[in-house]
């Protein structure tokens, strides 16, 4: 499973959340998808408890925890995480996937990348989940 963080704008009409990338050609620019694990260590990294997923924010706030976390993570860079595989006879085998030093700095890169094309296009929130 992934978790997508993603721009936002609000419906008032229909009193919903809708996408406003949905349907472009470049949809996928706009939204930074990462795996369960590394969206809690993501979510740590802003300052947001793992247990937000669905949260809806503005995207100035969310802009600015981005910025913070980039600022905090200046001239250091996230460790490598090697791959485990947790294996016991008569268990189903998991393996969870390592990542390479720097991951959540790019991603927090990605995040910055999405939110300043989330603005282009008219997005006033940013939600992941």
């Amino acid at each position: 499973m992934t978790v997508c963080f993603a721009p936002y704008v609000r419906d008032a009409d229909r009193d919903v959340w809708a996408l406003p990338h949905i349907g472009r050609p470049d949809q996928e620019d706009f939204e930074v998808d990462v795996c369960n694990a590394n969206a809690v260590d993501l979510l740590l990294t802003l300052g947001l408890e793992p247990a937000s997923y669905g949260d809806v924010i503005a995207i100035d706030v969310f802009s600015n925890l981005v910025t913070a976390a980039l600022r905090r993570h200046l001239g250091k860079r996230s460790p490598e995480l090697p791959t485990v595989e947790d294996s016991e006879p008569g268990r189903m085998t998991i393996i969870h996937i390592g990542r390479n030093e720097g991951y959540i700095e790019r991603q927090l890169g990605a995040l910055m990348k999405a939110i300043q094309r989330g603005r282009e296009i008219g997005a006033t929130h940013f939600s992941w989940g």
